[in-house]
């Protein structure tokens, strides 16, 4: 008890004396301001730092490299302009397809990719891209690859071409692949994938917010107007082409919940043993632990048979024939040119 007392009153002496010791407190972290095209290519310097933008960003006429990032990007509401994306970044982790086979991919994208990090309330306004490649790909409008990445209050619109073989490839209008957390963005996008090979039967994948992988979506609006010529493999979805665990072994449960979905995806899958998965919010599900909720939709598919030509350059020429209009092609096709 002595004891005891002793400690109270070394404490009651040591107030006295000194005052009350204030709490230690966290620094508050002070974002990087970005004012201009080459402020924004300056995070490749520091990848891992937090950033706000300040400005609307023009970005024509400027060749972009993918930048490889794990910080903090608020958008602050402004947008990034006319955004062609033209070189890979410098990252290639793994992607895996639907047999678990896993390989190194090439990555597009504002960022080519996006690790433990978080992007918010961003616009990235006419962001275009068309890439040939011969190797596995992937495509997203804000990242080629997510992983732990968290994306909330983003805005992405443009057209997103992908031309490619090799085994392994998609496009998505937010992310091409990957895992982490999309929540209340708006999305409107031309996405475009064409297998260019016949003789490879590869794995085709296409999502109006993200191509593949394990990515929960909520509270998502989604315009697609989407087109896959394909000789392996097709999966398309209005959200999600094919919703598969990534990493493998995590064992979470998933959510595609509170989104709306409007557009269409008009493919074809030139294949003996053909699986050719295309619906409204997931393509194929390999998983069955996660939550489909309160989505609504409008929206169709259009399947074609004739693989004589690629269906993008299909529904240009008949576009800009108007006797030779298909009425079920009409209304989706008029905002192309």
């Amino acid at each position: 008890m002595r004891k005891i007392l002793s400690v109270l009153l070394a404490a009651v002496l040591l107030t006295t004396i000194f005052g009350t010791i204030p709490a230690v407190s966290a620094e508050k972290v002070i974002p990087v301001e970005i004012y201009t095209p080459e402020d924004l290519q300056k995070i490749a310097d520091d990848p891992g730092g937090d950033y706000i933008l300040m400005a609307d960003l023009d970005m024509t006429g400027i060749a972009w490299k993918a930048l490889d990032f794990s910080g903090t990007l608020d958008g602050n509401g402004h947008a990034i302009l006319n955004l062609t994306l033209t070189e890979m970044g410098d990252l290639k982790p793994n992607s895996c397809d639907g047999n678990k086979k896993l390989y190194e991919t090439a990555y597009f994208g504002l960022f080519g990719t996006l690790i433990d990090s978080t992007v918010k309330n961003l616009k990235l306004m006419n962001v275009r891209a068309r890439v040939d490649i011969d190797e596995p790909c992937f495509i997203g409008g804000l990242a080629g690859y997510a992983e732990n990445a968290t994306i909330t209050d983003c805005t992405v619109v443009g057209t997103l071409e992908l031309r490619a073989f090799d085994r392994m490839f998609g496009v998505g209008g937010v992310v091409g692949y990957g895992s982490g957390k999309i929540k209340n963005c708006t999305v409107d996008v031309t996405l475009i994938t064409t297998d260019t090979d016949a003789k490879t039967k590869d794995e085709q994948f296409l999502g109006g917010v993200y191509a593949t992988g394990f990515m929960d979506v909520r509270d998502c609006n989604v315009t697609i107007d989407g087109y896959t010529s394909e000789h392996g493999y097709v999966h398309n979805g209005g959200i999600v082409g094919m919703y598969m665990e990534y990493p493998l072994g995590t064992g979470k449960k998933g959510y595609i919940t509170g989104n709306h979905v409007e557009g269409r995806i008009t493919f074809f899958e030139n294949n003996e043993d053909r699986r050719a998965y295309c619906k409204a919010f997931v393509g194929e599900a390999l998983v069955n632990y996660y939550i489909l909720d309160d989505n609504t939709q409008n929206f169709q598919k259009d399947e074609w048979k004739d693989f004589t030509e690629e269906l993008y350059v299909i529904s240009i020429s008949v576009l800009k024939d108007s006797s030779h209009l298909r009425d079920d092609l009409t209304s989706h096709l008029l905002h192309i040119l």
